[in-house]
């Protein structure tokens, strides 16, 4: 009989989460420097003529995709500051703080 296969460390840990937080982050960055690309483009192809409708639509696409980006990177900022601090429930601050310049330096 085959015994029970016992973790050894949690299969979510705080580095795996900011690991994955900075992925998140990292994609949204692109994603945001993509659509603001996408909105020069269609800025210019307004001015060339400015009666092209669909060029408005998508100019507007555009920057509500930037502007959605930049909220994503805002949610995962603030969900890792919440999951940090009921882990931390109790615990010494230093720890907490420690966290919020790991934050800083994630998203620059």
């Amino acid at each position: 009989m085959p015994s029970p296969y016992v973790l050894k460390n949690p299969p979510i840990d705080k580095n795996r989460i900011q690991k994955i937080c900075k992925k998140v982050i990292d994609e949204a960055n692109d994603d945001r420097k993509l659509a603001l690309e996408a909105h020069r483009f269609f800025r210019q192809k307004l001015e060339e003529n400015p009666q092209d409708a669909t060029a408005k639509n998508l100019l507007v696409d555009c920057l509500k995709l930037a502007q959605t980006s930049k909220g994503s990177i805002l949610k995962v900022v603030d969900l890792l500051i919440k999951l940090d601090a009921a882990q931390n429930r109790g615990s010494d601050k230093s720890e907490s703080d420690s966290l919020y310049s790991q934050l800083d330096t994630l998203v620059d």
